[in-house]
């Protein structure tokens, strides 16, 4: 029953992927069992084309630049499927960092 319970995960964005996207914040209501990789599908679905472009990878993993933090701790982009999010989590996806 509880699995069913909608959940509310908090986004922040930077850099590039805020200005695809337009936000700095943002936040989805899921229900289920909600892991990453369900989040990042909503993200895509919610951002569109511009947005599934710059984090995706054609086989829809996340990009091997890019950093995903849940609530401040990265996490392995192969286990994304595997990361259980909670209500109230935070997620941030951080672009490369440009530089030199």
């Amino acid at each position: 029953m509880d699995s069913a319970s909608p959940i509310k995960i908090n986004t922040k964005y930077f850099a590039a992927i805020r200005e695809i996207i337009g936000k700095k914040e943002d936040f989805f209501i899921l229900s289920g069992n909600i892991n990453a990789k369900n989040l990042l599908d909503a993200m895509c679905s919610r951002y569109g084309k511009p947005f599934s472009e710059f984090v995706m990878d054609t086989s829809g993993s996340l990009k091997e630049n890019l950093i995903i933090l849940v609530n401040g701790k990265s996490i392995d982009k192969p286990d994304l499927s595997l990361i259980t999010l909670t209500d109230g989590d935070l997620v941030v996806i951080l672009p490369p960092i440009g530089g030199g």
